[in-house]
């Protein structure tokens, strides 16, 4: 788990009471994973979530390259790669081993929302059309969570200054009382 995936799974269990398992294996996948997967006992719903965060917005990604991100990620479409023997020239794809790694852990994948984690889209304005596009050609309904305005935040608001033992809740509980301490003054 990386630091991005690190706080995204912070903000399910601290601010959305969920369960989180990280890198979970694609059932004969080559070199796949789930970043995320996260469940919800009380409200029962299921997660998989993705991550992609840089905060340099040149690197944002745009809706073509969420387009790209979300085939590979949740239907599992090779990236179009020269040569004979890559699995897009086989086309070869894992979707049926997604569905699979998401029973494997007692996910009903048609439950099963996908989200997207990233600083910001950098045609932000495009977005929504873009994600109603990508649902009506794939049956694939795909939420973009944003780490600068709601993850982070909800964080924040969510830490109080006590002594938590994940680095990460530690960290922004001693920012919050670092904040305290400057406001005082």
């Amino acid at each position: 788990m990386n630091a991005v995936e690190h706080r995204v799974e912070c903000y399910l269990r601290y601010c959305k009471g969920c369960l989180a398992l990280t890198d979970v294996k694609i059932p004969s996948g080559n070199n796949r994973q789930c970043d995320l997967l996260a469940y919800n006992l009380k409200t029962v719903e299921q997660y998989h979530i993705v991550s992609s965060v840089t905060h340099e917005k040149n690197w944002c990604p745009d809706t073509n390259r969420l387009n790209e991100i979300f085939d590979k990620k949740f239907r599992g479409v090779p990236p179009k790669r020269e040569g004979r023997n890559t699995d897009f020239s086989k086309g070869k794809t894992y979707y049926e081993n997604i569905l699979q790694a998401y029973r494997g852990i007692g996910f009903e994948p048609s439950k099963v929302q996908r989200v997207f984690v990233t600083w910001e889209v950098a045609d932000r304005n495009n977005l929504n059309g873009f994600l109603v596009d990508y649902r009506q050609r794939t049956g694939i309904n795909v939420q973009v969570w944003s780490l600068h305005d709601v993850i982070l935040p909800a964080l924040i608001e969510k830490v109080s200054t006590s002594n938590y033992d994940d680095e990460i809740l530690r960290t922004l509980s001693l920012l919050r009382q670092r904040e305290r301490e400057t406001c005082v003054q």
